[in-house]
């Protein structure tokens, strides 16, 4: 997302749930064909620190909400805004917070877990152990 009467919507008619470092606001929208599935928007106050801080800081947030596209429901807006803890945490830190919010507020896809192919020999594997 970035125009403004995008975040506006958002503002107005979204829920929210807030951890520690992040707040995630969300809504959901109509999906159309050509358009993105999930629009994504970071924002960040003069209040975290100088221009060079917050760009940090939303270039930290869109490498780690990449990975997570595939995972998240269709038809949402989502907003992140950071709060001053986000300066100095790690990216792991921050995937986990984003990825605990979209649990929270249950954007996340159901994940099947993938069946294991048969083994032609006909024996059976033992879970955990990496062998036969």
């Amino acid at each position: 997302m970035k125009r403004n009467k995008e975040f506006r919507h958002v503002y107005r008619k979204g829920q929210s749930k807030a951890a520690r470092q992040l707040v995630l606001i969300y809504a959901k929208t109509s999906v159309k064909p050509n358009k993105p599935p999930v629009h994504v928007g970071f924002s960040v106050s003069k209040k975290i620190g100088n221009s060079v801080v917050r760009n940090r800081v939303k270039r930290r947030l869109r490498e780690s909400f990449g990975p997570m596209i595939p995972c998240v429901k269709d038809g949402y807006n989502l907003i992140f805004i950071a709060r001053e803890p986000v300066v100095g945490e790690s990216f792991t830190n921050i995937e986990s917070t984003m990825r605990g919010l979209l649990r929270r507020a249950n954007l996340l896809k159901t994940e099947e877990q993938p069946k294991k192919a048969p083994d032609p020999a006909g024996r059976e594997t033992v879970p955990g152990r990496g062998g036969r």
